[in-house]
């Protein structure tokens, strides 16, 4: 089991900026083109330009990064502890595709087939509601189609190492920090204040 603070140190800040710059350049590249396409057709097309900006921004410039081969994809192992995977996540930050039976076995236990200490996230892009440009670029960590925890990439590429949990959660469940009344100082009347 890998903990959100652990996959932070593991990606580091050079490392959220250089999936920040994969993603972004993608999306850029799609954009680019001004090929109007199915929403499958568009996120197959950035994931080849994911891949091919994960080839160029990973292999050879950070250490213990590889790339290899799972179910015909590449993904790329992280200091041999995580499996990254590029796709497009919903709004849920969960991926939508027609899963192989590696892939349904990966979802299930979280890591890589017999390899408990390689545990798998995706990374990607989220989109605005009206699907015209990127709204998030996380990595995500799901067991069973329920997400664990997610990194926030721009965040970690500024330097936020540590991750933010809630000061006082919300009863709700709500990840956003509840918060507190403020306290108003009440005038007295030995400050000089108050009324005589």
């Amino acid at each position: 089991m890998i903990t959100e603070a652990e996959a932070r140190k593991i990606i580091g800040v050079d490392g959220a900026q250089a999936l920040v710059k994969i993603v972004g350049s993608a999306w850029k590249r799609f954009l680019d083109e001004g090929i109007k396409r199915s929403p499958t057709t568009r996120a197959g097309v950035v994931w080849d330009y994911m891949v091919e900006a994960a080839d160029q921004h990973l292999l050879g410039k950070f250490d213990g990064v590889q790339r290899v081969m799972l179910d015909k994809s590449p993904a790329y192992v992280l200091r041999n502890r995580v499996l990254l995977r590029f796709k497009k996540h919903d709004r849920a930050m969960l991926t939508r595709n027609i899963p192989t039976e590696l892939q349904r076995r990966i979802a299930q236990n979280g890591f890589f087939d017999g390899m408990p200490g390689l545990a798998v996230l995706t990374c990607g892009y989220i989109l605005d509601k009206a699907e015209a440009g990127i709204e998030k670029i996380v990595a995500v960590r799901s067991i069973g189609g329920t997400v664990d925890w997610h990194i926030d990439l721009p965040e970690l590429a500024s330097g936020v190492l540590a991750p933010l949990k809630p000061i006082i959660p919300n009863i709700g469940g709500s990840e956003e920090v509840a918060s507190l009344p403020s306290i108003a100082r009440v005038a007295r009347k030995e400050d000089g204040d108050g009324a005589k």
